[in-house]
C-alpha cells in the first residue's frame, strides 16, 4: 500500500487560487488532518516521527505527531508506531522518552505550554488574599516527585493504552483540582474518628454528590476548601509487572505513560471561611485553627504517605521532603489579617501553621 500523501479532496479553501503558495519542500495538507498524514507503513511512521529522509517538516508540534501515530492501532505497524525499531528506537517512545536529556515532547509541548500558561497568568496561581473574606488562607509550594505520577487520561484515540492525564488545550501533564480535593478528603476522613460523618469534613469539602438535595435546607453545601490544578514539567514511561499470586512470577509487563520521578509541580490550596463572616474574631478563630491544622496534616500525609496518584499502592505519587516556593526559595502559608510564614520541607508545614496561628500544637 502506498505511503505517499493522499490528494486533497473537496472544494478549494476560502481565497481559492489566491492563497499563499507553500514554501519549497513543504506541502499543503488536505482538510482532514489524518487523511493528510496516513500511518499504514513503517515509512509513514518514520515520516511522522521525523526520523525519515523525507520527514513531514511542517509537523512542528510533537503532540500532533503522537496524535497521528494513533492511526497505527488499526494497522500492521501498531508496535512499530509505539516503540520504533528494537535497536534504533523511534516511534511514539522516541517522542516522549529519553534516558538522558529532554524528550521532544518536553521540549516542544510541555515547556512551551508552561510558558504560555505563565504569560496568560493562569499558572502558577497568584493568590491575592486582600480580595477575599477575612481569615482566608492559602498554602502554596513547589514539590518534586520522589516516585512517578500516573492519572489516566480520558482521551480514547491514542497510540498508548495508558496515557497520563493532560490538559485539553496545551497537552501538558496535569493533576486536576477535583482530584486533589478528592484525595485530600479521603486522607482527612481516615484521620478523624467520625470519618466522613465529621463536621470538619462537611465544612471543609461541602456535601458529597447525591446529598445536596437532602441537605440543601441546612446550608453550607459549598465547602471552605479550594484547590488549583497542578501542571508537571516532564513526561516519561514506566513499566509495571504484575505477579501471579500462585506462581509469584511476573505475568505481562504493563507500560504506563507517567510523570517521572524528579519532575516538579506546584500545589496551591485556598481556604475561604465565607460562612464565618458574621462572627467575631474570637468566635471564628477556633474553627479556623482546627481547619487549617487538619488541612496541613492531610497535605503532608497525602504527599509523603498516602500518595496522590493512580497505582498509589505501588508507591506511585509521592513527593520528596524538600519543597520550594514559586517566587521565593521556600513554600508559603499565609492568613489574611495575620501574616505569612515559610517552610522548606513538608515536615515543617505544621510548625509554620502553628506559628502563624499563634498557638502551640
Amino acid at each position: 500500500m502506498s505511503s505517499k500523501p493522499r490528494p486533497a479532496s473537496g472544494p478549494p479553501p476560502r481565497g481559492g487560487e489566491n492563497r499563499r503558495p507553500a514554501p519549497p519542500g513543504e506541502r499543503r495538507p488536505p482538510y482532514d488532518f489524518y487523511v493528510a498524514y496516513p500511518c499504514e507503513t513503517q515509512d509513514d511512521v518514520r515520516r511522522i516521527v521525523g526520523d525519515h529522509k523525507e520527514p513531514y517538516r511542517e509537523l512542528v508540534w510533537p503532540h500532533a505527531r503522537v496524535s497521528l501515530l494513533a492511526q497505527g492501532l488499526t494497522s500492521d505497524v501498531k508496535e512499530f508506531a509505539r516503540s520504533g525499531h528494537p535497536r534504533f528506537g523511534g516511534g511514539y517512545k522516541g517522542l516522549v522518552f529519553r534516558r538522558k536529556g529532554d524528550s521532544p515532547y518536553v521540549e516542544g509541548v510541555i515547556r512551551p505550554g508552561l510558558e504560555q500558561l505563565a504569560r496568560l497568568g493562569i499558572y502558577p496561581p497568584r493568590i491575592d488574599l486582600q480580595d477575599l473574606p477575612p481569615f482566608s488562607a492559602c498554602i502554596q509550594f513547589r514539590f518534586t516527585l520522589a516516585r512517578p505520577f500516573y492519572s489516566r487520561d480520558d482521551e480514547e484515540f491514542y497510540i498508548h493504552e495508558n496515557p497520563v492525564m493532560k490538559d485539553a488545550v496545551w497537552k501538558v501533564p496535569m493533576m486536576r483540582a477535583s482530584t486533589w480535593k478528592g484525595i485530600l478528603r479521603t486522607v482527612l476522613s481516615r484521620q478523624l474518628p467520625e470519618g466522613e460523618a465529621s463536621p470538619l469534613i462537611a465544612r471543609l469539602f461541602g456535601q458529597a454528590r447525591g446529598e445536596e438535595e437532602e441537605l440543601a435546607e441546612e446550608g453550607n453545601i459549598q465547602g471552605r476548601f479550594r484547590c488549583y490544578p497542578t501542571f508537571f514539567d516532564c513526561i516519561g514511561l514506566e513499566v509495571i509487572n504484575p505477579h501471579s499470586r500462585k506462581t509469584r512470577a511476573g505475568t505481562v509487563p504493563i507500560l504506563l505513560e507517567t510523570v517521572p520521578a524528579g519532575a516538579s509541580g506546584i500545589f496551591t490550596l485556598l481556604y475561604i471561611p465565607f460562612d464565618l463572616m458574621d462572627r467575631t474574631e474570637e468566635q471564628a478563630l477556633p474553627e479556623i485553627r482546627e481547619d487549617l491544622r487538619a488541612l496541613g496534616e492531610a497535605v503532608v500525609i497525602m504527599m509523603r504517605v498516602h500518595g496522590f496518584s493512580g497505582k498509589s499502592t505501588r508507591g506511585f505519587g509521592q513527593a520528596r521532603l524538600e519543597v520550594s516556593g514559586v517566587d521565593e526559595p521556600e513554600g508559603v502559608v499565609a492568613l489574611k489579617g495575620v501574616g505569612r510564614r515559610t517552610f522548606a520541607t513538608l515536615a515543617a508545614l505544621s510548625d509554620a501553621l502553628d506559628l502563624l496561628l499563634g498557638t502551640p500544637a
